[in-house]
């Protein structure tokens, strides 16, 4: 598994802004269009997907924590682990669901999360 935060060039408690700015920046670097590498666009890509969102950015804190414990030669808890991969799993499941399905969640409306299903028109 790569260091996101290392990829974006951000601290590990780098907030919401930082996060932004640092994808922003090195995607006008490298975006194809301008003649930039596609390989390490779509890394950032993914690296912006995966920490800009609460959920997956804790699914990787998680699974990174883990991976640097082992490094140590201290491995977390059986249950710690599975409670990790679970908590990924069903964000992922739920997150593929919605693009197979259609339905999109709003999470910054001032209403919560809000579900949005698109409308069928013959």
């Amino acid at each position: 598994m790569s260091d996101l935060y290392g990829l974006l060039g951000i601290p590990r408690d780098a907030d919401d802004v930082q996060i932004k700015s640092a994808y922003r920046t090195l995607a006008r670097a490298c975006h194809p269009d301008l003649r930039g590498d596609e390989q390490r666009f779509r890394q950032i890509s993914h690296a912006y997907a995966t920490l800009a969102h609460p959920a997956r950015r804790a699914a990787y804190d998680a699974q990174a924590g883990r991976e640097r414990a082992m490094a140590r030669g201290r491995p977390k808890s059986v249950l710690a682990t599975m409670a990790a991969s679970f908590t990924f799993t069903v964000s992922s499941g739920m997150f593929v669901a919605g693009l197979l399905l259609g339905v999109q969640a709003n999470y910054g409306s001032p209403a919560g999360r809000r579900l949005v299903a698109p409308v069928w028109k013959p």
